[in-house]
């Protein structure tokens, strides 16, 4: 099951206020995993990335899994700075009109914004379910973080 956010925001693109504390922990070690993607736009084959978080606290409940997060909402600098060197077109963006800067892949050839709809929740997207067992890619973080909000899989 997906939980798109946290249950202290309740409803479709809630995020936190300002002020609000932060509601999610990622659990360390923080890994990089990667894999292709078609580009919707160009039909380009391009890199993508996910944060594999080994559990993730919401609310002090804990999920006691590895996981996918994504579509974190205001990341913080850590992550933006592990990220910036390994994986160039995860970043900072805008990607809907509620006005909060969230972590989004971006086609390496044109650009555009890819969806985490297509990435993450949809059958055969290359970061659908859970992490496989094994090797989970480059750890990019070696501490716990909190971050505002982001979706990740229950």
């Amino acid at each position: 099951m997906l939980n798109n956010h946290s249950q202290k925001n309740l409803g479709q693109g809630a995020a936190p206020t300002k002020g609000a504390p932060a509601s999610l922990s990622l659990v360390a070690p923080i890994h990089l995993r990667t894999s292709t993607h078609t580009c919707w736009k160009c039909h380009g084959l391009h890199i993508v990335h996910a944060v594999v978080a080994a559990d993730v606290v919401d609310v002090g409940e804990s999920g006691n899994a590895r996981t996918y997060v994504h579509g974190i909402s205001n990341p913080p600098l850590a992550l933006t700075d592990a990220l910036r060197l390994l994986a160039p077109n995860l970043r900072v963006d805008l990607p809907s009109d509620d006005g909060v800067t969230r972590l989004t892949n971006h086609c390496s050839h044109c650009g555009a914004l890819q969806s985490d709809v297509y990435l993450f929740t949809e059958p055969g997207g290359p970061f659908y379910g859970r992490p496989p067992e094994g090797h989970l890619g480059a750890i990019i973080l070696d501490h716990n973080i909190t971050v505002d909000d982001a979706a990740y899989s229950t």
